[in-house]
């Protein structure tokens, strides 16, 4: 049964037990009833307003449009009299009071994250993580030396927690190892892609007294310097410079070392094959005698060519060196016994020359031979009965 003698200081009364009771430090949820320039005016379930001075709303740039009447949110209780009677509340801080549970199971679990960068201060970068204000050191923002930090303002970063005080609020990211991971792991994948004897386009990235290493979409791989040039050379930057784009193949893949051995000279260009190209198996060339070994000797055909001239196939005579019948600087005619462009190599005959030749111009060589020597009989005679 109601009782109808409620006074109004009892009507009051009740109202005010129904009033939740604010303190400092306290966290409640907000609903807006009023925007305004210094803020928005919240109703938290007392009897007085509850404030939001913008800059107490969020650690992002928000605008006055971003809001609507209705809208609800956890706020922090900064004080529960301005002087004026009303409660000044804070979202921002409300929201990192409450991120701190959800930044420490971050932490635990190394978990990885996408912040945005806010600004650059002395040694670092900012960021902000659920309400949070986060430091990223300029070493660790990624895997490698950034000259100018600035370029990162407003830019997302994939970063993980690498020290946190949640006593001090100190936090501290790090995109560094994420980074190299996934450098590495494209790396891994560009690496596997690449095909052994297949061309690329490529950037030279450092010279060596031995060579240069050229990148080829990510992944590097050295150029030997006899594989730079035909001709000989003393140092890579006589053929090339840092930043120079260069056409390779690879000549080789080592997957176990992650080595990658290429090649920067144009086969078509190779003087071997050159001056080779009019050369058939069977010919009769000649060429000169430049280097004795033990089995045989090799007979250059032209500047950049040589061949092998077998013991065996320097004379019909039983010899043990090829010096016993030859002599440095020597020129001889040679007939090509094997012509292998595919290893680049020449085998020669000096023996099958001399059994090329007409048997019937051999007689016949013979036959003026004797006539000649028939003749000189005579002749040798006659001038003894001359002079009797």
């Amino acid at each position: 049964m109601e009782d109808n003698n409620l006074t109004m200081a009892d009507f009051m009364d009740e109202i005010e037990k129904s009033m939740v009771r604010i303190r400092k430090g306290d966290i409640k949820t907000a609903k807006v009833v009023s925007i305004e320039d210094a803020g928005l005016i919240t109703n938290i379930g007392s009897h007085a307003d509850a404030i939001v001075p913008w800059n107490e709303y969020s650690y992002e740039e928000v605008k006055m449009e971003d809001v609507q009447v209705g809208d609800t949110f956890d706020v922090l209780v900064l004080n529960t009299d301005d002087g004026d009677g009303n409660i000044i509340v804070s979202k921002k801080r409300a929201e990192a009071e409450v991120a701190l549970e959800n930044i420490e199971r971050l932490y635990k679990n190394h978990e990885h994250f996408v912040v945005k960068v806010k600004e650059v201060v002395k040694g670092g970068v900012i960021a902000n993580l659920q309400g949070m204000r986060a430091f990223i050191p300029g070493s660790q923002i990624t895997d490698v030396y950034v000259e100018d930090l600035n370029e990162f303002v407003g830019k997302e970063i994939e970063v993980e927690i690498i020290e946190f005080n949640p006593k001090n609020k100190k936090l501290v990211l790090s995109g560094k190892a994420i980074a190299k991971a996934k450098t590495q792991q494209a790396k891994k994948e560009r690496f596997d892609s690449i095909i052994e004897g297949e061309k690329y386009t490529g950037t030279v990235t450092k010279l060596m007294p031995y060579g240069a290493f050229v990148n080829i979409g990510g992944v590097e791989g050295l150029v030997h310097n006899t594989d730079l040039s035909w001709t000989r050379i003393k140092h890579p930057s006589d053929v090339v410079k840092e930043g120079d784009k260069l056409n390779v193949t690879v000549l080789s893949i080592d997957k176990e070392k992650g080595k990658i051995a290429l090649g920067a000279k144009d086969v078509a260009m190779d003087p071997w094959f050159l001056e080779t190209a009019n050369l058939e198996k069977g010919q009769v060339v000649k060429g000169k005698v430049v280097k004795f070994m033990n089995f045989g000797a090799f007979v250059s055909l032209s500047e950049n060519v040589e061949g092998l001239l077998h013991v065996s196939q320097i004379t019909e005579k039983r010899i043990s060196k090829p010096e016993e019948a030859l002599e440095i600087g020597q020129e001889v005619k040679v007939k090509i016994t094997q012509l292998d462009k595919v290893n680049k190599k020449i085998g020669l005959s000096m023996t099958e020359v001399e059994e090329e030749i007409d048997p019937s111009m051999m007689a016949y060589m013979n036959e003026e031979e004797e006539s000649i020597s028939t003749m000189g009989d005579v002749l040798g005679n006659a001038f003894k009965d001359l002079f009797k």
